[in-house]
């Protein structure tokens, strides 16, 4: 019984180390990152169905067919629209030994959307804050976004944990 005991508090302590291992080349690649994009925006309002995707992806396609390099991020992950709304609806993100491959929606705008992950989009997604921080931090850290002249972030209406997560992640 010791012995067992003895062998599961190993096992715990080396997967607590590797977790904390992960999370930290997590945070060291979110770092490198954003040092890699000039300009962060972050579109938002407490109210939902006003138009928040719209001017977010208005602003994206606008900012490219100007020459900039432009990343958009589709934090609504309760809702994504942006897929739709840019033509990718559908389709899967693909990943490579260096990250996640964000979609490529033009010449100078690349898009990442929780809806390139989920089976359709109206299946549910039952997320609290602890899962939405990660998958926003994954969202930043692990996609290859290269450099940019500005990420734009769709968020969902409210000040709930998907603004207030990005706002803690992005310097």
């Amino acid at each position: 019984m010791t012995e067992n005991t003895n062998e599961n508090i190993q096992n715990s302590d080396q997967a607590r180390k590797e977790k904390m291992a992960a999370s930290k080349k997590l945070d060291e690649k979110l770092k490198r990152n954003m040092s890699q994009i000039k300009h962060k925006i972050l579109v938002l309002s407490n109210k939902g169905g006003v138009g928040k995707s719209l001017v977010a992806v208005n602003l994206a396609c606008s900012l490219s067919e100007k020459g900039f390099k432009i990343g958009i991020l589709d934090a609504d992950l309760h809702g994504p629209s942006v897929a739709k709304m840019l033509g990718f609806e559908g389709k899967r993100l693909q990943g490579s030994p260096e990250g996640i491959i964000p979609m490529s929606v033009s010449l100078n705008l690349v898009a990442v959307s929780m809806a390139s992950l989920i089976e359709t989009s109206d299946a549910p997604l039952i997320w609290r804050g602890p899962l939405k921080m990660m998958a926003l931090k994954q969202f930043l850290g692990e996609v290859e976004w290269g450099n940019l002249d500005y990420l734009i972030v769709d968020s969902p209406p409210g000040t709930g944990d998907e603004p207030l997560s990005i706002c803690q992640l992005i310097p």
